[in-house]
């Protein structure tokens, strides 16, 4: 049986996660380019920036945490 360390889990796991969030705020450069001009599209743009911002420290490993 092959044990797997649990350090190379979080690893894996970190980048696969990545990918889709790189994904994501690749396809967006359009609205964060053009939002900003308008009231309503800032409020909306900030709130996402904040929860993409969440999502990276899900993904982020702490070294203190143990």
């Amino acid at each position: 049986m092959i044990v797997i360390n649990a350090t190379w889990q979080r690893v894996v796991l970190g980048g696969l996660l990545v990918l889709p969030l790189a994904l994501i705020i690749t396809v967006m450069i359009p609205a964060l380019v053009v939002l900003p001009f308008f009231s309503a599209g800032r409020e909306f743009l900030l709130k996402l920036i904040d929860k993409f911002i969440a999502w990276a420290r899900i993904i982020v490993i702490k070294a203190d945490a143990k």
